[in-house]
């Protein structure tokens, strides 16, 4: 307890899944939190659960794939709470589609809100950070990043450029005492992931079981907890790592639907 206390912190896609379970790790361990999402009401629905952990929980509307809702959230939490010292770039949309026939507006959309919108995020957050010779910024990639799966090209290409970023913004940036790092999950049992269980049955369920060395889903609480680590001061020496959390999926040959 308290490995965030006296901490700002800033998730997006905060409404549900990961989100939703980084932000209530980082309220369990003392951190001021916004909850940010473009479903405001089940934000606020959730931080009335996480109040029972820390009063300070905050949340806003914020559409990452506009410039000026993030400068809206930025300038709110600056003002509330007078610092940022964690981003975490979560929010995202997944559309599936093989590359010779995927509409160039479903591509559009994955790059502006997977990969744009995390650009947009730090571009506002950073020199808060900067100014206070301080901060984290996690952002949440994909072992889509890493291995292939047909008809992902649009989503791993943009969980790949978030790879890439990352590395850049930790060397450019660690002498300022901000830190950047991602992690990589695998099959995580979130609610987009149940809504498929539901629709495509047990085969869609046992073939993601069966991707992983540990034959089961990863919970959304492992990869909050690997969060946490990385926006404490246990990982202050920490920066341009990736962190992959699949159960051992990317030490496997490739699963195929």
């Amino acid at each position: 307890m308290n490995r965030l206390k006296d901490k700002v912190a800033i998730v997006t896609g905060a409404a549900d899944g990961i989100g939703l379970s980084i932000a209530e790790a980082f309220a369990r361990e003392g951190a001021t939190v916004v909850m940010s999402d473009i479903n405001e009401e089940k934000c606020k629905q959730e931080a009335n659960t996480l109040l029972k952990y820390n009063s300070n929980v905050l949340t806003l509307f914020c559409d990452i794939g506009d410039t000026k809702s993030i400068s809206s959230m930025v300038d709110l939490c600056i003002k509330k709470f007078g610092r940022i010292d964690i981003l975490v770039n979560n929010a995202a949309v997944a559309i599936p589609g093989t590359i010779t026939n995927m509409p160039e507006k479903d591509w559009d959309k994955i790059m502006n809100i997977n990969l744009k919108g995390a650009f947009r995020c730090i571009k506002a957050c950073l020199p808060h950070m900067i100014s206070a010779k301080q901060g984290s910024v996690i952002n949440i990639s994909s072992t889509q990043a890493h291995r292939s799966w047909d008809n992902w090209t649009a989503y791993a290409a943009a969980k790949g450029g978030l790879l890439s970023m990352t590395n850049q913004l930790a060397g450019q940036f660690g002498r300022e005492n901000v830190r950047f790092n991602s992690i990589s999950p695998g099959a995580i049992l979130t609610p987009m992931n149940q809504k498929r269980v539901e629709k495509e049955g047990e085969q869609f369920l046992k073939g993601s079981i069966n991707q992983a060395a540990m034959l089961r889903l990863g919970k959304s609480k492992e990869v909050a907890m690997t969060a946490v680590f990385l926006a404490s001061d246990e990982a202050g020496f920490i920066t341009g790592e990736d962190i992959i959390i699949d159960g051992g999926l990317c030490t496997l040959p490739r699963y195929f639907e």
